[in-house]
């Protein structure tokens, strides 16, 4: 029987039968020309995921029409003509590959960004702007002229080989606006009951249908939920989806709503929701349906939910976001039963958070990945070749940065030592698996050093590298990739109380007393308090700077602050821990010292590279290079990205 029958079965939508049930999902890719015309990099990670196996490939979304609102600077414009060779070159790449293409018309209504735009900031009613200019009732004229910009837009994708458009009817832009009670305030006739409220996007399918025909599939995405007191519940959009049944092709379920930040988490599921935490709005959806076959989107890297939910009825295909810039090739390592040489995605919101406008101060319209190094390098000129001077070459450490480099020496032809002082493989990933919302930080692992184990490389544990080693092995390169060490804090000595490290408060909680007071507020210390929050313990955090967790990623952030007050983490800003007595931690602010009651005190107050150990190899080998937390102490983003790059260049 082939692997995973159910997501591997054909499906017929429209006039096209797609070869499985995986959808790439609309990913926004804003890195474009100065025009928004996709780039030969854009393409090429179009090409990437159609190449990987996805049965749709959706280009992301696309603007409509330049004097209504946009919200983005950069976005595919489909009210400007001169876009059409770049949709045949987006086209063309993705249909290389037995795939379809697809993109996503959106109207922003009331999130049109003003720094991008002078008009009126139109919406279903009049409001107080979120960006600091008021929304305006659209009028019947504007109505008909943004319905008549959505069939114009779905007809210029259609002419520039298009297969297929998706009509953005949720996460608060103007057609959910429109659908929201939150937004909505209109007396006439596309206001008040639900057939109203839905009345602009039925005449948005409508056009696109006169203009492009019967046979030009029309997926349509909506918010099965808003999660917002007051706004459309799934109850609300099954009875939506009910008005759309049989007149578009897909209905794509999502959740949550732009216009309330929190539910950003569950639009995009972090890591602390349960995979597939969305697929119960589908499952709903898919119910009420007599012809128009549901797609589920959200958390769904894991291969046997997919299978799952599939098999169960609960949904007819599944998109993947995230999950796809991890590893474009998932469709294709499933199909071939190679389920273990997945690269997961961590849900660390990284890729998100970077471009998240506008939100995040200075967006870098590209989306990285900490598991996938080669992501924004899908160009194929920028794809490494195998080496014509193969090269002795010695790997210190055995963490994400040594793997990666090692790996990727291997694989292009050098001759590959990697030593690790410990008897495991993984370096700080190890910790994972003590943390339940880090799973996939171990699986992600897991996968690292099988594909070490195969490459080649032969592997020294247990082996600490000296330079006196590193002459006797005589490698032509030196790669090293150390890691970091803990920096003890300054109270250590000095505090009568008990102390625990971070890493053995990690390994084990059970250590732990009930009140726990934890001194360094970054990263760590957070995803600590959390961990033992939600173990019943009492945590108070303590933190020098002002704020804390500002090294994690925006959404991340954003998140892991929610998921602490839930468990009820006091949190005290611009407070230093100074000592730990029997009866508690020693803290200081601006007002003086005092006494937190606690049975434990916790350390994690950073770490620093050991750039000490490693530059003393520097003049063991022709070259050297140094990578990973022994360089600087940063995240898996670098450590992945600087043993790539040795592994690519060297």
């Amino acid at each position: 029987m082939k692997p995973y029958p159910h997501l591997f079965s054909p499906i017929k939508i429209g006039p096209y039968t797609l070869k499985n049930r995986i959808e790439a999902a609309p990913v926004n890719i804003s890195n474009l020309t100065q025009d928004g015309y996709p780039t030969p990099e854009n393409i090429a990670i179009f090409e990437g995921k159609a190449r990987g196996g996805a049965a749709i490939v959706n280009l992301g979304e696309c603007r409509i029409d330049l004097k209504t609102g946009i919200s983005h600077k950069l976005c595919i414009p489909l009210d400007d003509p001169e876009v059409l060779p770049y949709l045949h070159a987006a086209s063309d790449a993705i249909k290389k590959y037995n795939a379809f293409s697809a993109v996503e018309l959106i109207h922003p209504g009331t999130r049109s960004n003003p720094e991008y735009y002078d008009g009126p900031i139109w919406g279903p009613s009049d409001g107080p702007g979120h960006l600091g200019k008021d929304y305006v009732e659209m009028p019947q004229e504007i109505i008909d002229y943004v319905v008549d910009c959505f069939g114009n837009a779905a007809e210029m994708a259609k002419l520039g080989g298009i297969d297929m458009v998706m009509v953005h009817a949720g996460h608060g832009w103007l057609l959910h606006q429109f659908l929201s009670p939150l937004n909505n305030r209109r007396t006439d006739k596309y206001g008040g009951s639900l057939e109203n409220r839905a009345r602009i996007t039925l005449e948005v399918i409508e056009n696109i249908r006169k203009k492009c025909g019967p046979d030009f599939p029309i997926e349509i995405r909506m918010s099965g939920t808003e999660i917002v007191q007051g706004g459309l519940t799934l109850e609300d959009q099954v009875e939506f989806a009910k008005l759309l049944d049989g007149k578009v092709d897909l209905i794509h379920v999502t959740s949550g709503t732009f216009h309330v930040p929190s539910t950003n988490q569950h639009m995009i599921p972090n890591g602390f929701l349960p995979e597939g935490c969305n697929v119960y709005l589908a499952e709903a959806i898919k119910k009420a349906m007599k012809h128009t076959p549901v797609v589920t989107v959200g958390a769904l890297g894991n291969p046997d939910l997919m299978e799952s939910i599939l098999a169960e009825g609960r949904a007819d295909m599944v998109a993947l976001g995230r999950p796809l810039l991890a590893d474009p090739d998932l469709p294709n390592k499933l199909k071939a039963g190679r389920v273990e040489d997945v690269y997961p995605c961590l849900r660390c919101m990284a890729c998100i958070s970077e471009s998240f406008v506008p939100y995040v101060k200075y967006p870098s319209r590209i989306r990285r990945c900490p598991v996938n190094p080669t992501a924004y390098k899908e160009v194929p000129a920028s794809r490494v070749t195998n080496t014509t001077a193969p090269k002795k070459v010695l790997v210190i450490g055995g963490g994400p940065a040594g793997i990666e480099a090692a790996t990727v020496l291997a694989e292009r032809g050098h001759q590959v030592i990697l030593c690790e002082k410990d008897g495991q493989l993984g370096g700080a990933l190890r910790y994972a698996k003590y943390v339940p919302f880090k799973k996939k930080v171990d699986q992600f692992m897991h996968v690292l050093i099988r594909r070490l184990s195969r490459s080649g490389v032969e592997i020294r544990l247990n082996t600490p590298v000296t330079p006196e080693l590193a002459e006797a092995i005589a490698p032509d390169v030196i790669v090293a990739a150390l890691g970091a060490k803990f920096d003890p804090p300054d109270f250590l000595n000095n505090s009568r109380g008990q102390v625990v490290m971070a890493l053995d408060a990690l390994r084990e909680p059970e250590k732990t007393g009930q009140k726990v007071v934890i001194a360094g507020g970054g990263l760590v210390g957070c995803e600590l308090a959390l961990q033992l929050g939600q173990l019943g313990r009492e945590v108070t955090l303590v933190s020098r700077k002002a704020e804390v967790c500002r090294d994690a990623s925006f959404l991340y952030r954003e998140g892991l602050l929610m998921e602490l007050e839930k468990v009820g983490v006091t949190i005290l800003n611009s407070t230093a821990c100074v000592g730990a007595e029997p009866s508690g931690a020693v803290i200081r602010t601006a007002e003086g010292e005092k006494t937190i009651p606690a049975d434990t005190v916790i350390a994690a107050t950073g770490f620093s590279p050991r750039e000490e150990e490693a530059e003393a190899f520097r003049e063991s080998a022709y070259d050297f290079w140094k990578i990973g937390d022994c360089f600087q102490v940063r995240k898996i983003f670098n450590a992945m990205r600087e043993g790539y790059n040795a592994g690519a260049h060297i």
